[in-house]
């Protein structure tokens, strides 16, 4: 009787055992932050739209990132932000803004890829008649948020930006929606038509991009030419703090992008 149920119980095991070496999105090893996969938010309305970008951001997904953009999707550099001065006869489109964050989540480019990315907005969102001239609240809405973004590269380098981002988002049955992604007019669907960059506020001072990726700090201003300065040393720390990491670098969002853009 005993030899019995040990022979049925083989199965059980067995199933279990073949159990345990099935996907497990909880692993650690899969979502190293909290352990727990979060999926992405539907972009059913203005504030989810953003919610999405900041999932995007974070999870370093371009699949994701490319079904939220308009087709005349543009990226506005904040005023007085030098790194804004080559990008004035050609403004940042969606296909320039999904080439930088392809380089900057997965590689590709000519600065390492990120290792790490933490995005925070705004815990709660607030969605206002878009301020443009012509634009129908109905489908037009405007979101400003702060922002606190923390990178972390293959290279070891880091970078962090603060201050304010300014969304223009469209309801889908008004979107100029891009025929690669197949979507049809959707009510019920928002998209990101605009971002204008506000991490530069009152000539707050910001880094300067050299060829070799940010550069020494200055303040930056309206209508300063574009120059680029020697690469700035980091100071020598005493040697009780030698093995302290560096501070990471404060830029705009307007330099990463023109950091990555190449």
């Amino acid at each position: 009787m005993t030899i019995r149920r040990i022979v049925r119980a083989w199965p059980v095991a067995l199933l279990l055992l073949g159990m345990s070496g099935c996907f497990n999105p909880f692993d650690p090893r899969i979502a190293p932050t909290t352990g727990i996969y979060v999926p992405p938010p539907t972009p059913n309305s203005p504030q989810n739209v953003i919610r999405l970008f900041e999932w995007c951001w974070k999870n370093r997904d371009i699949t994701v990132y490319k079904e939220i953009l308009t087709e005349d999707f543009r990226f506005v550099f904040a005023l007085g932000d030098s790194a804004g001065n080559q990008f004035r006869d050609e403004p940042v489109t969606r296909e320039m803004e999904l080439n930088i964050a392809r380089n900057l989540f997965v590689g590709g480019g000519s600065a390492p890829p990120a290792s790490s990315i933490f995005l925070v907005l705004d815990p709660t969102l607030r969605a206002l008649p878009d301020s443009r001239p012509g634009k129908n609240p109905k489908w037009h809405n405007e979101i400003v948020t702060s922002v606190d973004l923390s990178i972390k590269t293959d290279g070891g380098a880091e970078y962090r930006i603060m201050g304010n981002a300014r969304f223009f988002v469209v309801r889908g049955d008004s979107a100029r929606i891009p025929q690669e992604l197949g979507f049809r007019p959707d009510s019920t669907r928002w998209y990101i038509d605009q971002w204008n960059d506000e991490t530069l506020q009152g000539g707050a001072a910001a880094t300067v991009l050299g060829p070799a990726g940010p550069a020494e700090l200055r303040v930056a201003r309206p209508g300063d030419p574009v120059t680029v300065p020697p690469v700035a040393r980091a100071p020598r720390r005493p040697r009780a703090s030698a093995a302290l990491a560096p501070p990471p670098f404060e830029m705009t969002w307007g330099q990463l992008n023109a950091l990555y853009a190449r």
